[in-house]
């Protein structure tokens, strides 16, 4: 029982024993290899809409690579709740003119004078919209649960960030209070 207790525990040097270490970073390496499709969309969606509204411009060729890397990605995870080739031939359809219409939607959005009316913030919180849309859509339609969960947080991001443009002076004066009751704390705990 202790042979099984000493290779679950760090030696006394920190490290975990080999097995021990080699099995995590398989884990790890897993999990990662699971993750990375969302990951991809859901930075890729943000990065995207940081762009837009830090350069004022809305990145054509940005959105034009982001939405049909987005399609892939679910369709591929669609793939595995497809269980004949007519499902996977109906899925990949439906991936491809639901992307279509959010690729055709964006790009209306950014050439036409609807872009005129909007300001470079409401542009690029317009896109993330769509682009949480779509992901949802996709996660319901294929019944990829985390698909689902993504599109809803992309479109929670969107009054997050509405809100934490809008109110940069009061989450700064936040921050400044913060900082100085953290001082406060530090130097009166050396005390």
């Amino acid at each position: 029982m202790s042979e099984t207790h000493a290779a679950v525990t760090p030696a006394a040097d920190g490290t975990l024993p080999p097995e021990r270490s080699r099995k995590l970073k398989s884990e790890f390496g897993r999990w990662l290899l699971q993750a990375l499709p969302f990951l991809v969309l859901g930075i890729g969606a943000l990065v995207g809409m940081a762009w837009t509204t830090a350069t004022g411009q809305p990145r054509r060729e940005y959105w034009m690579f982001y939405t049909p890397l987005a399609m892939v990605i679910c369709i591929v995870e669609g793939y595995r709740s497809a269980r004949t080739m007519k499902d996977w031939g109906i899925l990949v359809l439906t991936q491809v003119l639901q992307w279509g219409a959010v690729g055709i939607a964006m790009y209306i959005l950014m050439v036409t004078a609807v872009r005129g009316m909007m300001n470079e913030d409401s542009v690029g919180l317009t896109l993330l919209t769509l682009i949480a849309l779509g992901v949802f859509l996709s996660g319901l339609h294929e019944r990829v649960g985390r698909l689902c969960v993504l599109g809803i947080f992309l479109a929670a991001a969107v009054p997050v960030i509405a809100w934490m443009e809008s109110a940069v002076l009061l989450m700064s004066g936040v921050f400044l209070l913060l900082c100085v009751l953290g001082f406060a704390i530090w130097y009166f705990t050396r005390r």
